[in-house]
């Protein structure tokens, strides 16, 4: 018997050590391909409705949620909605999606070289289509509506590593502003993000304004972030679906979470990123958020520059990725009262179009 208690101990270590290693593997798994089929996070995506777009994405929550009838246009609409892909290579060389829409009224059309763009980033699992429950707004409100495919989303590259939380999806932000820079030049961008997509546009955000802020060429004048989230850390500490492990173990499952998505979420905090934003911000949640509570987005306000928070708040109705639908006039309002804000920072050289009209 003594000759064989080592093989047992030896036995029970390695399936306590497998087990360990196997759940540090599905919490990371957790974090970095959520909310859909593994499948779906190694292939360009077919773009279809799903039960979550269906009753949240585009419902009128109002009432409360899930929702039955749309706010403005249902899923099954938006997929049939007038517009034009592009594609573009970030650094790394991936191709990277982005729809250029036509909700262009008629009287707007004579203006097209000088009208703005409302330029919206999906969060994890997300695609262009999120964006796209926007459209008959950003025509109210006299914007051009374009939406992106972060990659490993949608019909944007996948490479198999899943999100990154801003750390790589940065990249593909900055590539979509620059070709929408060189593609309407003049034209100016309100740029919406949700979730890991106000994470990756607030990072982006803090390489793009420094930048353009020395060589005059600004192009984002406006930021919107809806839920918006400090750093993956506190996501993972604050979040309502937090697993009931203790803390330790989570860290672990980030730290290789990080390893297998190859990135270093502590180098890449959208927190540390907000204090190089100079354009008002807009900052909004809700409180029936199961996954960013309210004082987590909070940290990003406390990081922006004061000067440039233009408003904040937190609604009763909604849901995470979802605000707007919970209160949709207020919402737009704000939008259309945020842009009069930023208006003042547009550089007094006319841009494309508006020397010939100033010339009769």
């Amino acid at each position: 018997m003594r000759s064989r208690l080592p093989l047992i101990v030896a036995a029970v270590v390695t399936f306590i050590t497998a087990v360990v290693v196997g759940a540090l593997f599905y919490l990371s798994d957790l974090l970095i391909f959520p909310f859909k089929p593994r499948e779906k996070w190694t292939k360009v995506e077919t773009i279809e409705c799903t039960k979550w777009m269906n009753e949240w994405a585009y419902a009128d929550l109002r009432d409360g949620g899930p929702g039955k009838k749309p706010v403005d246009l249902s899923c099954q609409e938006s997929l049939n909605l007038p517009g034009q892909s592009y594609y573009v290579n970030n650094p790394t060389g991936e191709r990277i999606h982005y729809k250029v829409y036509d909700n262009i009224a008629p009287e707007q059309r004579e203006k097209l070289d000088v009208m703005p763009i409302f330029f919206h980033v999906h969060g994890v699992s997300g695609t262009h289509m999120h964006g796209t429950r926007y459209f008959k707004m950003a025509q109210r409100l006299g914007f051009q509506l374009v939406a992106m495919d972060l990659s490993n989303h949608g019909l944007s590259h996948h490479n198999n590593l899943g999100a990154s939380y801003g750390c790589r999806e940065q990249f593909d932000v900055i590539a979509v502003v620059n070709a929408l820079k060189e593609q309407f030049p003049g034209r100016r961008i309100l740029a919406h993000g949700t979730s890991m997509g106000s994470m990756a546009l607030l990072n982006a955000a803090g390489k793009l304004m420094p930048e353009e802020s020395q060589n005059n060429s600004r192009s984002i004048y406006a930021l919107v972030l809806e839920n918006p989230i400090p750093s993956v850390e506190q996501l993972t500490l604050n979040t309502p679906k937090k697993p009931n492990v203790p803390q330790a173990f989570i860290n672990a499952g980030v730290w290789l979470a990080g390893k297998r998505a190859r990135a270093d979420f502590e180098s890449c905090r959208p927190v540390d990123a907000a204090a190089n934003v100079t354009v008002p911000t807009y900052v909004y949640n809700s409180v029936n958020d199961d996954i960013v509570q309210p004082e987590v987005s909070g940290q990003v306000v406390a990081a922006l520059p004061k000067e440039n928070v233009f408003r904040v708040k937190v609604f009763n109705k909604g849901a995470h990725s979802a605000v707007w639908n919970g209160q949709p006039e207020e919402v737009e309002q704000d939008l259309a009262e945020l842009w009069k804000t930023a208006l003042p920072v547009v550089p007094a050289v006319p841009l494309p179009g508006e020397a010939a009209k100033a010339e009769k």
